[in-house]
C-alpha cells in the first residue's frame, strides 16, 4: 500500500495546489512514482481524458508526476451552473445536479466514491499527493466533510499545513485553525508551511518561535512570493497577459475551460479580458471561449454591446476564434429547450451557417480531428484535443474536420470555429494561428515550457532543507 501526503491549507487560495504540484514534482524527481489526488474539486475548468471529466487542476498535477491524468485523481468534480446548484461529476461522468441546500446529503453519496478512488491509486503508486479543499476547520460543515480531515483520518495521512502570509494574520491562520482542530487532527498536522511572504525571512523569527511554543509544531518552510506560473485552476486566478500585440478574450459570467488560452502566455500576445465593449478595440483576433451557461453568456453579451461590436470588428476583418460554448454562439440560432444552458431560444452572431440544438446528452472524450478541406492551409491537416458540450451543431455547409463518425468545426478567411478544446497547446496550430494573425510565433513548446515550470516548482522544496527532509521522510515511512 503506498503513502499518502496531504497538503490543506487554512484558506481557500492559501496556496495547497501550488504546493501539491511542487511536491508531485519533487518526487517524481527524486525517483517517486507519484500520483495527485483531490477528493472533491469545484470548478469550471475540466478536462475530458478517457474515462470522462476530470478537474484542470488534478490535471496539471498529473503532468508534473508524469503520471496519465485519470478521473481516480479527481473522483468527484462540482460545475456551479448557477442559483446554488452545481452538475456533479462522479468519477469522470455526469450524475445530475446537486443544491448548496442538500450538500449534506450528496456527501454522504459522494464520500464513498471518493475513498475507493483513492483506494485504487493506492494500488498503483508509491505515493498519493492529496490535496484538501478550502479549510479543515469549516465547524459548520465538518461533520460531512469528507475532503479533509475525515480523509486524514481515515487514511491515518500526515498533513502539512500551507497559511497564505500575503493576506495578513498568517499566524491566527495557523493557530486559529489548530485550536478547531480535535485532538486527533492536530496529531496528524506534521507541520506548517507559509507561503508568497514578501522579505527578509529574519523579521518572522519571534513569530515562528510562537507558533511552535503554541502548537507544538514547526514551521518547515517559508516559502518567498513569486508569480504563480502555473495554468489558473479557475476563472477567480485569471491573471493579466502583457505583449506587443492584443488578443481580446470574452469573459462572460459563467466561462469555462479557459485552459484553453494558458499556452498563448508563451507568445508576445497581451490577453485583454473583455467585460466591456470598449475592451475589443484594437484586437488582432476576438477569442469567444467555453461557456457553461451558452445562451446566458450569449444574452450577457448582447446586453452588454460586446455582442455587436463583435460583429463590427469582424466586418472590418478582425479574426473570430470560437471554441466549444463559443463556436455556438457564432451560430444563427441556439435552440434549449432543456434549459441547462440558459432555456429558449437565442439568435447567435450568425457568422456560420449552424443551428445548435441542446439535448441532455452529453459528450466528454479525447479526440483526433482530421481537417476534411485543402482550403485554409494554414490550418493543420491534424489536431488533437478534447470534447465536452452538450449540443448538437446542425451546420449547413462543409464542415472543417472529422472525428470518428462525425465532422466539426468551421472556417472562413478571418473566421474558425471547433467544439475542440486544447487546440491552443498544439504548437503547430498556435504557431500558424500567430502568422495568420500577422504576429510573429515565438517557435516554443508549451509542453516543454510546462515541464520548466514544473522543474521550477520542485527546486522551490528543494532549497527548503527541513521541509525537503520531512516531505522524503513521509515518503519512505509514511
Amino acid at each position: 500500500m503506498s503513502k499518502i501526503i496531504m497538503v490543506q491549507g487554512t484558506s481557500s487560495g492559501a496556496g495547497k495546489s501550488f504546493i501539491t504540484t511542487a511536491i508531485c514534482r519533487f518526487l517524481k524527481k527524486k525517483g517517486f512514482n507519484v500520483a495527485p489526488y483531490k477528493a472533491q474539486n469545484m470548478s469550471l475548468n475540466a478536462v475530458a481524458v478517457e474515462e470522462g471529466e476530470m478537474a484542470w487542476a488534478q490535471f496539471v498535477q498529473a503532468l508534473a508526476c508524469e503520471a496519465e491524468p485519470s478521473v481516480l485523481m479527481n473522483p468527484v468534480l462540482l460545475k456551479p451552473v448557477g442559483n446554488s446548484r452545481s452538475e456533479l461529476i462522479l468519477l469522470g461522468k455526469s450524475s445530475g445536479f446537486v443544491y448548496s441546500a442538500t450538500f449534506d446529503e450528496y456527501r454522504k453519496r459522494a464520500k464513498p466514491v471518493a475513498y475507493s478512488a483513492l483506494r485504487k491509486l493506492m494500488s498503483r503508486y508509491d505515493v498519493i499527493v492529496a490535496e484538501g479543499a478550502g479549510s479543515p476547520a469549516e465547524i459548520n460543515i465538518k461533520e460531512h466533510d469528507y475532503v479533509n480531515m475525515m480523509l486524514a483520518k481515515t487514511f491515518d495521512a500526515p498533513v502539512l499545513l500551507v497559511a497564505d502570509i500575503e493576506r495578513g494574520g498568517v499566524f491566527a491562520q495557523i493557530v486559529g485553525t489548530m485550536e478547531l482542530l480535535d485532538e486527533e487532527e492536530r496529531r496528524l498536522i506534521e507541520g506548517f508551511i507559509i507561503n508568497k511572504f514578501r522579505g527578509n525571512p529574519e523579521l518572522l523569527k519571534s513569530g515562528l518561535e510562537f507558533i511552535k511554543a503554541r502548537t507544538q509544531k514547526e514551521v518547515l518552510a517559508v516559502i518567498p512570493y513569486a508569480e504563480n506560473s502555473l495554468p489558473p485552476e479557475d476563472s477567480l486566478d485569471i491573471r493579466k497577459k502583457k505583449g506587443k500585440h492584443r488578443i481580446a478574450v470574452i469573459k462572460y459570467p459563467r466561462i469555462s475551460n479557459f485552459s484553453d488560452l494558458i499556452p498563448l502566455w508563451i507568445e508576445d500576445v497581451e490577453i485583454v479580458w473583455v467585460t466591456d465593449k470598449s475592451e475589443l478595440q484594437g484586437a488582432r483576433a476576438v477569442i469567444l471561449p467555453g461557456s457553461r451557461r451558452v445562451l446566458e453568456d450569449l444574452r450577457w453579451m448582447k446586453e452588454k454591446g460586446i455582442y455587436q461590436e463583435i460583429l463590427n470588428l469582424h466586418q472590418r476583418g478582425t479574426f473570430i476564434l470560437g471554441i466549444c460554448g463559443g463556436f455556438q454562439m457564432l451560430s444563427k440560432l441556439l435552440v434549449d429547450e432543456t434549459g441547462s444552458e440558459g432555456g429558449g431560444t437565442e439568435k447567435g452572431l450568425s457568422m456560420v451557417p449552424a443551428v445548435v440544438e441542446y439535448t441532455h446528452r452529453k459528450q466528454a472524450k479525447p479526440v483526433k480531428a482530421v481537417k476534411l478541406t485543402r482550403r485554409y492551409p494554414w490550418i493543420p491537416q491534424t489536431l488533437k484535443g478534447y470534447i465536452i458540450k452538450a449540443g448538437r451543431m446542425h451546420l449547413e455547409s462543409e464542415a472543417l474536420f472529422r472525428i470518428g463518425r462525425e465532422t466539426d468545426g468551421y472556417a472562413r478567411e478571418n473566421l474558425m470555429g471547433t467544439h475542440i478544446h486544447n487546440i491552443l497547446w498544439d504548437d503547430t496550430f498556435r504557431s500558424a494561428l500567430m502568422e495568420k494573425l500577422g504576429i510573429p510565433p515565438s517557435g516554443k513548446s508549451y509542453q516543454e515550457e510546462l515541464n520548466r515550470t514544473f522543474d521550477d516548482l520542485a527546486e522551490i522544496i528543494e532549497r527548503e532543507e527541513r521541509l525537503k527532509e520531512k516531505i522524503l521522510e513521509l515518503a519512505q515511512t509514511g
